[in-house]
């Protein structure tokens, strides 16, 4: 090997190590969107150079910066400000999670960014606010500013573009502010990415397809052919028209790709007319939607406040049977996706898999109302409204959802994963970070089927980071109402019991309140509550608060550390299981053999099983 070739390779491995790429630690564990195709760039003082202002961290939601990744985030204040990153891989698909100033009438602001590679120029962004800032003085948000004891949430939004090349590893990406306005552009982070090439008409797979040629309106053109593979060529296309997959099995809405092809639905949300004309309703088998860029004019949760007029979802209905939708991206609806089977068509084994689901005013995606066995993978949840991942079993019951790989990052409402009923609902390998309210919640808060008696809720392998709250004034601290709640919220037992909910190896970092809060009311029960592999390292409050709850616990292998207010709410025994792979097998062993079962009331007091304590703790002791 020579010389230069060895000078040569030092250069472009000096300047790849200066990359200022941020790293998931999740990502070892294989827990979240670990395999995304985009690297993450922050504007944070360790991770960018900038010339501008640095936002310090705070929790304080009336700071802009609470609602920014890690609570902190950069101001580009003049003309020519700047944040810069040396990039670690090549990418040309840019997104940018940023905040612009409303205006007094709701319509927000827009700016200009022009994107650099070293010295050269590749691009511009023109940032706009105008679907972001809800403000609430009541039950739900709305896009126009209120005055007094206000709410106010979804500061932020994100823009995306192809840049005119790829930047390549170890040069360095800039955004520059590009227009005098006086408008201060909030930075909080870029995401850089190869874009795919295109997927042309030729590539479609199947001999029953056709094209969409541009002219007409395009929900009017998908009407015409179901049953077809229907290809949506690159481009923007508008539709005032909500899209219906209903009276055909197989049909195919394929793009070029989410970089590509667009389908935008113009028809505005604050029209009594128009209000609920978007997005795709499906209730036919074996569909195929992919490759698919959905956004939308809709500003708001609810037409006029009122939470019959729904403004309609990305996705919605109940898919039929074996239906597929990948690689699609969808933000600024009222859901990303809302699975329910309201005409009784069935709604069975969906899968939905590298999804993108952003910037929506409430749930990211809900397996509503007879969901069945659907699985949701290795999809990305960000700045949702309300549940990023739940599963909702309402007058009939949902079985068998499962979300698994998905990442969710600040969520501004309600919770990241929330399960409400149903059979057997499952989350594993999920990384969750930054939500202003709940991390996950199984809970009895909504009226429903309930949980079903002898199945259980297995949850396992999740990370939660900076979730929770703490009570306080509405709009400063606290959720909606200014309650606390915590990290991970199990119970609130409204309306019916909540059995067996399973957490194995379950990572709750830095809580900003109680790290887990287990509650029971309305005399309902917490039964057959198991922790296992438990690592709280950090909370506000307690690592385990307890609130009237009724029922038991297992605990096997929990570890509280560096908690403001101690391990629990009250003095409890120690918890030592000298052989936690013996009890996973039998993790509710009977008296007997090696193994003696404990039982203590929450003052750490012996008793048996059959004292009506409010709450007892089963440990289990292994002898050997």
């Amino acid at each position: 090997m020579n010389s230069r070739f060895l000078l040569i390779l030092f250069l472009v491995c000096s300047l790849v190590s200066q990359a200022q790429v941020y790293t998931f630690e999740t990502d070892e564990l294989q827990r979240g969107y670990y395999n995304r195709p985009y690297d993450r760039y922050e504007a944070e003082p360790d991770y960018c150079e900038g010339q501008g202002l640095f936002l310090s961290p705070s929790d304080n939601q009336r700071d802009l910066q609470s609602e920014a990744s890690h609570q902190q985030a950069l101001q580009l204040q003049a003309l020519s400000d700047s944040v810069s990153w040396v990039v670690s891989k090549p990418g040309d698909g840019l997104t940018l999670r940023f905040s612009l100033p409303d205006n007094a009438q709701g319509t927000g602001m827009s700016g200009t960014l022009d994107v650099y590679a070293n010295s050269e120029k590749v691009g511009t962004l023109h940032p706009d606010s105008r679907w972001a800032w809800q403000y609430c003085n009541a039950n739900y948000p709305q896009n126009a500013p209120l005055s007094g004891n206000v709410i106010i949430r979804m500061r932020f939004d994100e823009i995306h573009t192809r840049l005119s090349r790829r930047v390549l590893a170890g040069e360095r990406l800039t955004l520059r502010k590009a227009s005098d306005d006086g408008i201060i552009y909030t930075i909080d982070f870029v995401e850089l990415e190869p874009v795919p090439g295109k997927v042309e008409f030729a590539d479609v797979a199947g001999s029953n397809k056709i094209a969409f040629d541009g002219n007409g309106d395009i929900a009017d053109f998908i009407a015409q052919h179901e049953g077809q593979t229907i290809y949506i060529p690159e481009g923007r296309w508008e539709t005032s028209k909500r899209i219906y997959l209903r009276n055909q099995d197989n049909t195919r809405l394929i793009g070029a790709g989410m970089w590509y092809s667009e389908i935008y639905f113009s028809a505005p949300s604050d029209n009594i007319n128009t209000y609920s004309h978007r997005g795709i309703e499906a209730s036919a088998n074996n569909l195929h939607v992919e490759g698919l860029y959905f956004n939308t004019a809709c500003r708001q949760r609810y037409y006029n406040q009122e939470d019959s007029k729904q403004v309609g979802k990305a996705f919605m209905g109940g898919w039929g049977t074996g239906s597929v939708i990948r690689n699609c991206w969808a933000e600024h609806f009222e859901c990303g996706a809302w699975i329910a089977d309201y005409s009784g068509k069935t709604s069975k084994n969906l899968v939905v898999e590298h999804c993108r689901f952003r910037n929506n005013y409430a749930d990211g995606f809900n397996c509503s109302q007879a969901s069945d066995g659907h699985k949701i993978r290795f999809c990305s949840f960000r700045n949702n409204g309300d549940d990023d991942m739940a599963s909702w079993s309402v007058s009939r019951r949902t079985q068998n959802i499962e979300f698994s790989y998905c990442t969710a990052e600040n969520n501004w409402r309600a919770s990241s994963l929330g399960f409400f009923g149903g059979t057997a609902p499952g989350a594993h390998h999920i990384a969750i970070f930054d939500a202003l309210e709940s991390g996950i919640r199984v809970n009895a808060d909504f009226q429903g089927t309930g949980f079903t008696a002898g199945s259980s809720v297995e949850i396992h392998d999740v990370t939660i980071s900076h979730c929770g709250c703490v009570s306080g004034s509405r709009g400063a601290s606290g959720d909606f109402w200014g309650n606390a709640q915590g990290a991970v919220n199990i119970g609130n037992t409204h309306y019916y019991h909540v059995p067996n909910v399973h957490l194995t190896n379950i990572d709750v970092l830095d809580s900003r309140g109680n790290a887990f809060y287990i509650r029971s009311q309305n005399g309902k029960n917490v039964s057959g509550l198991a922790l296992r592999d438990i690592r709280i390292d950090g909370a506000g409050g307690y690592g385990i608060y307890y609130s009237g709850a009724v029922g038991e616990v297992t605990y096997c292998g929990v570890e509280i550390v560096n908690c403001a207010k101690g391990e629990q709410t009250v003095h409890m025994p120690t918890y030592i299981i000298t052989d936690c792979a013996d009890t996973h097998d039998i993790p509710f062993a009977e008296d007997g053999g090696d193994e003696e079962v404990l039982y203590y009331d929450l003052l750490g007091r012996p008793v048996s099983t059959t004292n009506p304590y409010s709450l007892y703790i089963r440990v289990i002791k292994n002898n050997h």
